[in-house]
């Protein structure tokens, strides 16, 4: 069994992209890293699809979602 992938695995994508991406070219990057229909977590426990995924990470302040492209928000790391 595989370990489980965590939002931040998704962030540490668009890092090693220098912080910008295309929501597409992302989604990309995870199916070839994390294989098809990788299941997100969150610290809590919760599961997310890709989709699902940037979106909490939006919602948390990690990402930014705007012309079809992703950057890191203004509180990119978990504070626990």
């Amino acid at each position: 069994m595989s370990d489980p992938l965590y939002g931040h695995d998704l962030l540490s994508l668009v890092m090693e992209r220098g912080g910008a991406v295309s929501v597409e070219d992302l989604r990309t990057a995870a199916l070839a890293v994390h294989g098809p229909d990788p299941v997100y977590h969150n610290c809590h426990g919760d599961s997310f699809d890709f989709d699902g995924v940037l979106a909490f990470l939006g919602q948390k302040g990690k990402i930014n979602l705007a012309d079809g492209r992703v950057t890191l928000g203004p509180a990119p790391a978990c504070q626990h």
